[in-house]
């Protein structure tokens, strides 16, 4: 396998696969913890703040599936350089934009950008070890989990000491120019079409019209979705309801986001032997159950301190989620990463209304309310898992 890389040793190529969803989550981690701060400074309604990632994911659906079938081909290393240099110039104009709008073109940049750089260096660690994709997966989630625990460390240190979220983007956005020296060393060439100098466009589109009567590959895509309302849409507002429905100050809530990323990590590491010995579908059937409880729980219960205990329950048994499921759907086509890095993508819409759909909610009837929403993502997992393993 190794004899596909052009640059040697394969060590340095597997390191800086992980470290792209590192930085990745880093800079997800931060639009968490930074949010409370952003919503009050620009004075955002719920609606403006659901719209941030609403928008940017329907403008990136529109070309994340062409991204995808493109990285089954000889493009795939151009597709990650783009996509590197995008979030770079991207987390920049966050930082420096005065208005709702640049801020809000500036995360769509992100989102594609992302879907970009992040996505296809996931499928190509897929291509690397497609018979052990559960266990990759959970490496790559334990990278992201690291980063998404240090940026509201971060945000809460910087809060502390006087700066701002401005500062902090433009600080990610010189961190994303650092990455690029190392994505432009990797060659990117472990899929199948990586060393075809022709590319056919009509059996490229006939793959992925294919690919969506795969079932299998479908369920998991779905459930993947579905569950990521307890994972990234709910550490996307937990800050901002710690801050607005708890009562806590801004460096509190962001600690509330350390706190879910940090649980999240904990997990990410157990996570990773245990699937050597217990079956992946187990173990989200059994946590599936423990999240609703603890989810209901944290929701109700009265005191500030038990909601931080509580939803660090939540974060630590939806760890290994994102793993399995994403896991199987690239074990449901192997050989063609970039497929379904394709057929995510449009997946995606049926959970991107999610945040919009919560701010009007939220709006309406108060946040609190807009959060039983997303027990959506655990009771899908329930109905929607096979029986066997």
């Amino acid at each position: 396998m190794s004899a596909k890389l052009k640059f040697k040793p394969i060590a340095f190529t597997v390191f800086t696969l992980y470290a792209i969803e590192w930085l990745d989550e880093l800079i997800y981690g931060l639009y968490g913890a930074t949010l409370p701060l952003l919503k009050s400074d620009l004075a955002l309604n719920y609606l403006q703040v659901g719209l941030l990632a609403t928008t940017p994911g329907l403008v990136s659906i529109a070309l994340e599936p062409f991204i995808g079938i493109l990285g089954d081909t000889r493009f795939r290393r151009a597709l990650v350089r783009g996509g590197i240099l995008a979030t770079t110039f991207a987390l920049a104009l966050v930082a420096f934009g005065q208005t709702y709008a640049v801020i809000l073109a500036a995360f769509c940049i992100l989102y594609v950008a992302s879907g970009a750089y992040v996505n296809l260096a996931q499928a190509t660690l897929m291509d690397l070890n497609p018979a052990r994709t559960e266990q990759t997966m959970a490496r790559w989630t334990l990278f992201g989990e690291i980063g998404v625990m240090i940026a509201p460390i971060l945000a809460t240190l910087a809060f502390g000491i006087g700066y701002g979220w401005r500062e902090m983007y433009l600080a990610f956005a010189g961190a994303a120019g650092v990455y690029t020296a190392l994505v432009w060393r990797v060659a990117f060439n472990t899929h199948g079409g990586a060393t075809e100098a022709q590319i056919a466009p009509r059996q490229l589109a006939r793959d992925f019209f294919n690919a969506f009567r795969h079932g299998e590959l479908i369920r998991f895509v779905l459930l993947t979705e579905l569950a990521d309302l307890m994972l990234d849409k709910l550490f996307d507002i937990t800050g901002l309801y710690f801050h607005d429905v708890v009562g806590v100050d801004f460096a509190q809530a962001a600690f509330a986001s350390a706190v879910f990323s940090s649980a999240g990590l904990v997990g990410s590491i157990l996570l990773i032997p245990l699937l050597e010995r217990v079956n992946g579908m187990r173990v989200l059937r059994l946590s599936s159950f423990s999240v609703i409880a603890l989810y209901v729980a944290f929701l109700l219960v009265p005191f500030i301190w038990a909601k931080y205990v509580l939803i660090a329950a939540v974060s630590f048994s939806t760890a290994g989620w994102f793993a399995i499921l994403r896991g199987r759907a690239f074990s449901a086509l192997p050989g063609q990463s970039g497929m379904v890095v394709a057929v995510t993508a449009l997946a995606n819409l049926s959970i991107l209304i999610t945040p919009t759909v919560m701010g009007v909610i939220a709006d309406a009837f108060g946040l609190q309310t807009a959060m039983w929403l997303l027990l959506i993502g655990p009771i899908a997992l329930l109905i929607g898992l096979p029986r066997e393993g």
